[in-house]
């Protein structure tokens, strides 16, 4: 699974005219998918999300990005973790809880380490776990969520300078993980 997607496997198994690929992309802001679009589907796809469906906080962009400088490390097995952006993913769950914001929300993040550092960060802040557990919380890693989708979600991408390239080899082979990252909500 980590070379080949079954979508791939099963091309090789039918004739090209029974394919049909589905060309309408009902789930996400056209600010999330646009670059999917243009990067993993050569612009294929439509955007068609009805808006009026989608579960935003009023007056903010449907994509932010939050610039932290950490150090990525590794605890052993492979994996990797950055304690500050970790910490940050926690600041960004805690401020968004506290603007009342109702919709489902996850946390996606290339490192099993690192999606088991935020989930006990999260247990450290009284209240945190219990508000996210009523929004439908997920914090896992890219594997885990795909198929899964949310009403927000953060990215957590763990990468910092610095960083063994072997660590962040994975990502850079496989586009289609990079892919299911940033287009869960």
């Amino acid at each position: 699974y980590s070379t080949n997607s079954l979508f791939a496997l099963s091309v090789g198994l039918v004739n090209k005219n029974n394919i049909v690929n589905l060309k309408d992309h009902h789930r996400s802001h056209k600010n999330i998918i646009e670059f999917s679009n243009k990067v993993f589907y050569d612009g294929s796809l439509r955007v068609a999300t009805k808006y009026e469906n989608l579960k935003g906080i009023k007056g903010e962009p449907a994509v932010r990005w939050i610039n932290v400088d950490g150090e990525a490390t590794s605890p052993g097995g492979g994996s990797v973790i950055n304690i500050e952006e970790a910490n940050a993913v926690v600041d960004e769950l805690q401020r968004v809880v506290d603007t009342n914001y109702d919709g489902s929300m996850g946390v996606v993040t290339p490192y099993r380490a690192h999606a088991n550092l935020i989930i006990r960060e999260v247990s450290k802040r009284p209240g945190l776990s219990d508000s996210l557990l009523l929004r439908n919380w997920l914090c896992n890693t890219v594997h885990l969520f795909q198929g899964d989708e949310k009403d927000m979600m953060i990215f957590s991408p763990v990468i910092s300078s610095g960083l063994n390239k072997m660590k962040t080899r994975f990502m850079s082979k496989h586009g289609n993980l990079f892919n299911v990252a940033i287009t869960r909500a």
